[in-house]
């Protein structure tokens, strides 16, 4: 299988994954169906391969009216809001994801789409600090700040993986660590990268950083991650997950003096602990999706944190 030619469905087109997804299954040859919600816009220039719609995916008849004649479905409907809502809003994250991403599986299955592509979260695995295999996506619980949506997350793998095995359509499943890239969230909702990059926008000085500094993570450009999500969905659609990451640790720390030096300036560093800041430590190992498959990301930090910060500059 190939893309060329194939009716695809993006859903949550307007997000990140989104736009990085049209963009690419457009360049594939696709004949692209976008998913869009609310306020947000899908920046993409008019193609005559590319049709936008705009629904409400908590309606399953909606979701069911959008897959009929599909070939393909990317399924990137998130509702997100960064660190600060795993705490004061759990309810609200975990209703407005799990009820939309299941609606869109099952009208999949009963429109007999043939791939479905599902983008997984490391939100998922027990709280340990190397870097955790795909085999312990299921070991214990998962970190106490992740337990509403590393148990949605859970839950939605177990479904990707039943209708796998009871329907004739095929789940590509990738299991991601925190990504990045043109079309983020820039305010208030946002993840750490977008928040740091309008921080260092602005010049700040001394420059707020929420806790100490020594929390690790490994950072995804996001045109590497639909790389890796294309690939597992044609490849090895039955179910299974993959990680994907870049494979190299970040401490916050280094994280804000990377962006800081793009942005040209030494800032003074104000730790604030009493944010909330999650996991301290987060690695996945991506030597399975490299040895089935020989995929490996294309960005290292500093390259996508650039072309991050050259999109955010022409769109702010």
């Amino acid at each position: 299988m190939s893309y060329l030619d194939k009716n695809v469905l993006v859903t949550g087109a307007a997000g990140i994954t989104g736009h990085a997804a049209v963009k690419r299954l457009l360049d594939e040859g696709s004949y692209v169906k976008a998913v869009v919600y609310n306020t947000r816009k899908l920046d993409i220039p008019d193609h005559p391969n590319l049709e936008i719609v705009r629904a409400d995916l908590h309606s399953y008849d909606k979701c069911l009216e959008l897959t009929k004649d599909m070939d393909v479905v990317f399924n990137f409907v998130a509702y997100i809001r960064g660190a600060k809502s795993q705490t004061d809003a759990p309810i609200d994250l975990v209703r407005n994801n799990i009820v939309p991403t299941i609606n869109m599986m099952d009208a999949a299955v009963k429109s007999k789409v043939d791939r479905f592509g599902f983008v997984g979260s490391s939100t998922i695995y027990p709280d340990v600090e190397y870097p955790v295999k795909e085999d312990e996506g299921f070991s214990g619980e998962p970190h106490p700040s992740y337990t509403g949506v590393g148990w949605m997350k859970r839950y939605a793998e177990k479904v990707c993986q039943h209708f796998n095995e009871i329907s004739d359509t095929n789940f590509g499943m990738v299991r991601t660590t925190a990504i990045y890239g043109p079309h983020d969230n820039f305010n208030d909702r946002g993840h750490a990268i977008p928040q740091l990059i309008m921080k260092a926008d602005k010049g700040m000085n001394p420059f707020e950083i929420w806790g100490d500094g020594s929390q690790v993570r490994d950072f995804i450009y996001v045109d590497d991650l639909i790389d890796a999500l294309l690939m597992v969905t044609e490849k090895y659609p039955y179910g299974e997950p993959f990680n994907v990451a870049s494979g190299t640790p970040t401490t916050v720390t280094e994280l804000v003096e990377t962006i800081t030096d793009i942005y040209g300036y030494k800032p003074v560093f104000d730790y604030d602990i009493t944010k909330p800041v999650m996991i301290p430590k987060r690695l996945v190992d991506v030597r399975k999706i490299n040895a089935r498959l020989g995929w490996e990301a294309n960005h290292n930090l500093r390259e996508g944190l650039e072309k991050t910060i050259k999109w955010y500059k022409e769109n702010k």
